[in-house]
């Protein structure tokens, strides 16, 4: 992202997430917030009827269509997963590269002791703050602890926050291993693994290697990243699946649950009349810590 600016990757995902809620019939992922989140630009787009026509056919949804699977997907992935987690006494959820998610507005009345720390860069949460506010007042249960995921540690962000490190907490990191150096995520994953709590856990989404995908996932991942690095913010973060597990349980992680692309698509997207689908090039990873 360039300096001063908002994350462009993060208000296309917001336009995305707009996009879903307000031109789909039973909505995979339910965001009000999003449209008045992204850009002015993306919401030109957005009051397009030729554009919107095609964003949202059949035809669209198969191919070119399936970062949007992928934007909502892991968002309704994260929160049924901190459904869970809340049940289970967990009272502390971070949002590691928050970005533009509205989960503050959307869930504060349901959940208003829950302790929420939005994490991300300072130039994205000052742009972030202002336009929350111009929606509606700031709930007093969210911290926002800023970050340069290049150059500090999530521990010593948080350490600067009312996180509380005795007890467990719920990570959600989304839509940024992506971008990272492979290192950094290890790095990040691991000062996880040094502060939190046993019981503490984290879901992320992570890409795959491109020389795995084929066809129009070949294709479509070719397209991200180049579209990617026109906003400024490449693609640099893939991962082989067997040998993250491997890394990750070194830290003393458990693998819940690793879901490729076809089983999100089978746990979300089945049978919709739209065809929306998830993209094969990314997984989702639900971890604990032991």
């Amino acid at each position: 992202m360039k300096q001063g600016q908002a994350s462009r990757t993060a208000l296309a995902a917001a336009a995305l997430r707009a996009n879903h809620f307000q031109n789909t019939i039973n909505p995979v992922f339910a965001d009000p917030y999003a449209y008045d989140l992204t850009s002015r630009s993306w919401q030109k787009l957005l009051t397009s009827p030729r554009l919107v026509k095609l964003m949202n056919s059949p035809a669209f949804n198969r191919t070119l269509g399936l970062l949007s699977g992928q934007v909502v997907g892991r968002s309704r992935y994260a929160e049924d997963l901190l459904q869970q987690a809340l049940a289970s006494q967990i009272n502390q959820y971070v949002l590691v590269g928050a970005g533009l998610d509205s989960f503050a507005l959307r869930q504060n009345q349901r959940y208003p002791d829950l302790k929420i720390f939005e994490v991300d860069h300072p130039d994205t949460q000052a742009a972030k703050q202002q336009k929350l506010q111009q929606l509606d007042n700031i709930p007093a249960n969210v911290e926002f602890v800023a970050i340069d995921f290049e150059k500090e540690s999530l521990a010593d962000a948080l350490a600067r926050s009312r996180y509380q490190q005795t007890a467990p907490g719920f990570f959600s990191w989304l839509g940024t291993t992506h971008y990272l150096e492979p290192q950094t995520t290890f790095n990040t994953l691991q000062h996880i693994a040094s502060f939190a709590a046993p019981l503490s856990e984290v879901v992320l989404d992570y890409s795959i290697h491109y020389q795995a995908l084929q066809g129009i996932e070949r294709l479509g991942s070719f397209a991200v990243s180049q579209f990617t690095r026109f906003l400024s913010e490449p693609l640099v973060g893939q991962f082989r699946p067997a040998e993250l597990h491997q890394t990750v349980r070194r830290m003393g992680f458990e693998v819940v649950e690793d879901l490729s692309g076809t089983a999100i698509s089978e746990r979300y997207f089945n049978q919709r009349p739209d065809h929306i689908r998830h993209t094969s090039a990314t997984h989702l990873l639900h971890l604990r810590l032991m």
